[in-house]
């Protein structure tokens, strides 16, 4: 199949048997197989039920980007990850990396994509760096002249050359993964899978590995990247597009500004006052002249110990015209010191799906 996507999945769908009782697992929670009959009875037993872990994935990501997959435990990030990754067989649609069959070609496939795991294993402790990345360069069949050449670029394009001598064991998390990623890209493949890449480190290491993601690895090299990850602030700073998945199923796809603001109907409007004292008699009228405008949800007042009338906040729904609400502040003799909007969150737009699903 010919594709301008990297990754294509068309209802995308995946199920795990669990017992007939419902529980989870093949035999059933708490369910003992303690002979051989046991054992052709559970094989015998065709009626067992199914989870879905994926219902109806349908995804298209465009070569070149970044892209993010967001989702709670257990919504099917692993799954739909391991599926690419030809580790796991979909019961029903299709699936495509770099517009070959997950299914039909996977010896392509995986020529075409390579998993990126957070856990640095693998790498042998007594080697350096460099020689770690030559073993793995000769496991993969790679000639040792371009071995050479591909092992130097890598480790000078991520900053390790200086280093590059250094035993493995001497290598902070940081480089450690940046190493990770070094041996990733020895055979070249344009599709990158990341999964929590920057899960245990530190929040300098955390951007410079991001840096070096979306700066040398996409926008120079060109390659593909999909990453699954738990940290919303990633996902807002460095992905093109996202994915929210929740419960086997795409919730919504887009970039992370429009999902933040097309999910969430409201936002904050702040104001500070000016030389305000808070009038007991007056200003409870004011709230309520504020509360009967349409599109206004709640109003919060600043005030401090000696009364003093710091400001306001109020909740309104995002298109709501703000010179109703400025009319009634200025027809109040209040003085504006400073004001502005809080904007919805990418981690408000999750909560708000996520609960909706539950829902």
């Amino acid at each position: 199949m010919k594709s301008n996507y990297a990754i294509e999945t068309i209802g995308l769908v995946k199920r795990y048997p669990t017992a007939r009782d419902g529980s989870e697992g093949m035999y059933g929670r708490g369910r003992s197989i303690d002979s051989f009959v046991a054992i052709f009875d559970v094989l015998k037993n065709k009626k067992r039920g199914h989870i879905e872990a994926l219902r109806g994935i349908d995804l298209q990501i465009k070569k070149g980007e970044i892209f993010g997959l967001l989702g709670p435990n257990g919504a099917g990030k692993t799954t739909l990850i391991k599926i690419l990754c030809t580790l796991v067989i979909h019961d029903e649609g299709e699936a495509y990396v770099n517009g070959f069959d997950v299914k039909k070609e996977p010896g392509k496939v995986v020529k075409n994509l390579q998993a990126v795991l957070p856990e640095s294993r693998g790498f042998n402790w007594r080697l350096t760096g460099k020689q770690n990345l030559r073993f793995y360069a000769l496991l993969y069949g790679i000639p040792d002249k371009q071995a050479k050449e591909r092992v130097n670029y890598l480790l000078d394009l991520v900053g390790l050359q200086d280093r590059a001598n250094d035993g493995y064991q001497q290598y902070s998390t940081g480089m450690q993964r940046k190493l990770l990623l070094c041996r990733a890209l020895l055979r070249n493949t344009a599709v990158l899978l990341f999964d929590e890449p920057t899960a245990g480190l530190d929040p300098t290491a955390a951007a410079d590995f991001r840096s070096l993601v979306r700066d040398k690895l996409v926008r120079q090299e060109g390659t593909t990247v999909m990453l699954s990850t738990h940290n919303l602030n990633e996902a807002q700073d460095i992905c093109d597009r996202i994915a929210i998945l929740d419960r086997g199923k795409i919730t919504a796809c887009d970039t992370p500004s429009k999902i933040q603001y097309a999910i969430l109907e409201e936002k904050t409007l702040n104001l500070t006052f000016n030389d305000a004292v808070f009038d007991e008699e007056r200003n409870p009228k004011l709230f309520k002249e504020l509360e009967a405008i349409t599109g206004v949800l709640g109003v919060t007042p600043d005030i401090d110990r000696e009364r003093h009338f710091r400001g306001i906040s109020i909740r309104i729904n995002k298109d709501l015209e703000l010179s109703g609400v400025l009319d009634i502040i200025i027809r109040n003799k209040l003085k504006i010191g400073n004001i502005n909007t809080t904007e919805p969150s990418l981690e408000d737009a999750f909560m708000a799906l996520t609960r909706r699903r539950t829902d």
